[in-house]
């Protein structure tokens, strides 16, 4: 079984086949499967935390451009 390809494709189906090795008592294999299961999940992880950043550092630009229209507004247009 290539673990490193089951482990990106399906999370669960990887987790499942780890405790099916686990019961026929492959223990180093399993350890394997547990091990590209861990790189796959990190690396999902790290996708989604880069997402979630560039994400909030666009609305925290969007806002700071907002802000300088809004002073330029009000310097132009005194009550």
């Amino acid at each position: 079984m290539n673990w490193k390809e089951l482990a990106i494709t399906s999370h669960y189906k990887t987790a499942v086949a780890i405790k099916n090795e686990l019961k026929q008592g492959h223990i180093k294999y399993s350890t394997t499967g547990i091990e590209e299961l861990i790189d796959a999940l990190s690396r999902s992880e790290k996708r989604v935390l880069r997402s979630q950043l560039t994400r909030l550092m666009m609305h925290i630009i969007k806002w700071q451009i907002q802000q300088l229209k809004l002073k330029k507004y009000w310097k132009m247009n005194p009550i």
